[in-house]
C-alpha cells in the first residue's frame, strides 16, 4: 500500500518504477487492503521487495522485527529468509497482535514467526542471541535508542533495516511543523548515528519514504 504519492522520485519515473513491480500475491494484496481500510501503516511495495531480496541474500536465520503491524513485514522476511530462518516480532497493541497472527497462521508462517505484545524498546532488552537482520518500523521518537541496543545484539555481518527515515522529507527541511518537530528530530540523529557508526558500513537509501541500510562490520 502506498501512503502517498511518491515524494522522492518525479512521478513518471515512480510510475515507471512501480509498473515494473512483480504482482503480489493474494495474501499481501488483502493485506495491503485491510490497512488501507483500517488506516494501519504497512510497508510500501518497493521496500517490501527491498526486504524480500536483503533476506533472500542474506539468508539470516534471526530475524528480529521491531513494529509488527498487522504482519507485513514479517511474512515478506520470513518467506524470503527461507525454511530456517525464524522472526521474532514486537507490538503494543493487542488487537493488532491478533491481526498479524491471523495473517501469519493464513500464510502458514505459524512455526516461523512469534509476534510479542510489548513495547519494542523493553522487549529488545530481553532478546538473546545474536540477531542477523533486523528491521525498524516502530515509534520513529526511539529509533536512536533501538540502535543502540542492536549493534551489540547484531552478528558479524548482521543488517539493520529502517524504514520511514526520510519522514516525508522533514529531515532535510529548515522548518519543520511543531507536530512533527520529535520524529523528525529523532530520526536525523538516528541517520547521523548509523552512518558514522563505527560498527557499522550504511546508506541511506531513497526508497519509498527513506530506507537505511546497514551491515555490521567484522
Amino acid at each position: 500500500m502506498k501512503a502517498a504519492a511518491d515524494a522522492i522520485l518525479r512521478p513518471e519515473q515512480a510510475a515507471y518504477l512501480e509498473a515494473l513491480e512483480p504482482p503480489r500475491d493474494a495474501l499481501l494484496v488483502k493485506m495491503e487492503a485491510r490497512a488501507a481500510e483500517r488506516g494501519y501503516p504497512v510497508s510500501d511495495p518497493e521496500v517490501a521487495s527491498f526486504l524480500a531480496v536483503t533476506a533472500q541474500a542474506r539468508r539470516p536465520r534471526f530475524i528480529v522485527e521491531l513494529g509488527t503491524n498487522i504482519g507485513y513485514g514479517a511474512i515478506v522476511l520470513a518467506r524470503a529468509a527461507g525454511p530456517a530462518a525464524r522472526v521474532l516480532s514486537f507490538e503494543l497493541s493487542h488487537e493488532i497482535c491478533e491481526t498479524a497472527r491471523e495473517f501469519i497462521a493464513e500464510a502458514g508462517l505459524e512455526d516461523r514467526i512469534t509476534v510479542l505484545q510489548g513495547a519494542a524498546l523493553q522487549e529488545l532488552e530481553k532478546v538473546e542471541g545474536l540477531i542477523d537482520l533486523a528491521y525498524i518500523d516502530c515509534v520513529k521518537e526511539e529509533y536512536p535508542r533501538y540502535l543502540e541496543l542492536l549493534v551489540p545484539r547484531l552478528a558479524p555481518d548482521g543488517v539493520i533495516v529502517a524504514d520511514n527515515v526520510l519522514w516525508g522529507g522533514h529531515v532535510a527541511r529548515s522548518s519543520v511543523p511543531d507536530t512533527q518537530r520529535a520524529p523528525t528530530e529523532a530520526l536525523r540523529a538516528f541517520n547521523l548515528a548509523l552512518v558514522q557508526h563505527p560498527s557499522l558500513r550504511a546508506v541511506i537509501l531513497p526508497l519509498g519514504d527513506g530506507v537505511a541500510y546497514a551491515v555490521k562490520q567484522g
